[in-house]
């Protein structure tokens, strides 16, 4: 199966400038509030603290878009992300048990949404988190039908195996092997008796 490379499209990044652009509004609207109540020095010092935090993630938010990566291979789902710490996560499909799709307003507003892929492996409050988030796509039921129709290919063709394996072994070599435990289980015993 050929890898299908996914990156999160534009309108996540103008969601994260929005979501962005709020908190910077409304911070305005708190300093012209502040600004006659609060002594000049520390008003001015506030002022510059929070406009350079500001500016430090408005120079984030791309950094952090361009570095998201998601691969569908033949035996995985992997996701690439992070400016500072990189984190790499590869979810095998054997591992997979529920991919969900979600979609807020402003998601459907820009038609993206965020894939969840579930796995078993975590229990309690952490069950409830996917294991990883494809965040930004576009093709949401297309994905997923693609990430769900590789989970069961690959466990349909696992299970073939294993079948062509244990069939492979004859009714004679079973029947040996399990003459040979039943030997090993005596000598225990006799061991024991004595």
């Amino acid at each position: 199966m050929e890898p299908i490379v996914v990156s999160p499209e534009k309108e996540q990044r103008t969601m994260w400038f929005i979501g962005w652009a709020i908190p910077f509004v409304l911070g305005l609207a708190l300093w012209v509030v502040l600004i006659l109540t609060v002594d000049k020095l520390i008003f001015g010092l506030c002022v510059v603290g929070w406009l350079i935090l500001m500016s430090l993630i408005l120079l984030y938010i791309p950094a952090f878009y361009k570095s998201l990566k998601y691969v569908i291979d033949s035996d995985s789902v992997k996701m690439r992300k992070g400016v500072f710490w990189r984190k790499r996560v590869d979810v095998p499909y054997t591992k997979i048990t529920n991919v969900d799709v979600t979609q807020g307003p402003v998601q459907r507003m820009f038609n993206i949404g965020t894939i969840h892929v579930q796995t078993a492996g975590a229990g309690g409050m952490e069950g409830a988190q996917a294991e990883l988030k494809l965040l930004g796509v576009k093709d949401l039921d297309g994905l997923k039908d693609t990430i769900m129709g590789r989970v069961s290919g690959y466990t349909i063709s696992r299970t073939e195996e294993v079948k062509k394996e244990v069939v492979e072994e004859t009714d004679l070599e079973i029947f040996r092997r399990m003459l040979k435990e039943i030997m090993a289980i005596r000598e225990v015993l006799e061991k024991k008796q004595d």
